[in-house]
């Protein structure tokens, strides 16, 4: 019976279907990453991908920006990517970026990958001149930023060492 029904169909038509795909490219505050999207999806399914690659459980900060025509514009959650008025050369570029910045971000950002993008943005955009830090601030943070580079290189030696014994 089975072998009956096979003789009737095509080779091709016994084939899966391979959706239609275009390719994106994420750029984060320190990476690039390239993705296939499918033609369908959403925003939503775009952004869940990057956070899933990236271990980012601590989503509800962060947004996708691309730009066209010299305008900045979010990706929006429920319409689909190509819907959007993003070029459609590709890869389609989008910029992984905080889109909400918390009150108290010492108690709000829990997530070590969650601090080191905020971090990376807000130390980006200061030296962008796009948010006004005072300069003792900013001598404070530079001081907080060498520090942690400091302790976090004697952390890599120990375990270095460790690791030989």
């Amino acid at each position: 019976m089975a072998g009956a029904i096979a003789s009737r169909m095509s080779f091709s038509s016994l084939k899966r279907k391979q959706p239609k795909t275009f390719t994106v490219r994420i750029v984060t505050m320190d990476a690039e990453m390239e993705f296939n999207c499918e033609m369908k999806w959403k925003g939503k399914d775009l952004f869940d991908l990057v956070c899933r690659t990236l271990g980012l459980r601590e989503t509800w900060f962060f947004g996708l920006q691309y730009t066209i025509k010299d305008t900045v514009a979010w990706l929006k959650m429920d319409k689909k990517v190509l819907d959007h008025d993003v070029s459609k050369e590709e890869p389609v570029t989008f910029h992984f970026l905080a889109k909400f910045y918390p009150e108290n971000a010492e108690e709000e950002l829990v997530q070590e990958i969650t601090q080191h993008l905020f971090f990376l943005q807000v130390k980006k955009q200061i030296l962008d001149e796009k948010i006004y830090c005072p300069p003792e601030a900013s001598v404070l943070l530079a001081s907080y930023a060498v520090q942690a580079k400091l302790t976090l290189q004697s952390t890599k030696s120990r375990v270095a060492f460790f690791e030989e014994l």
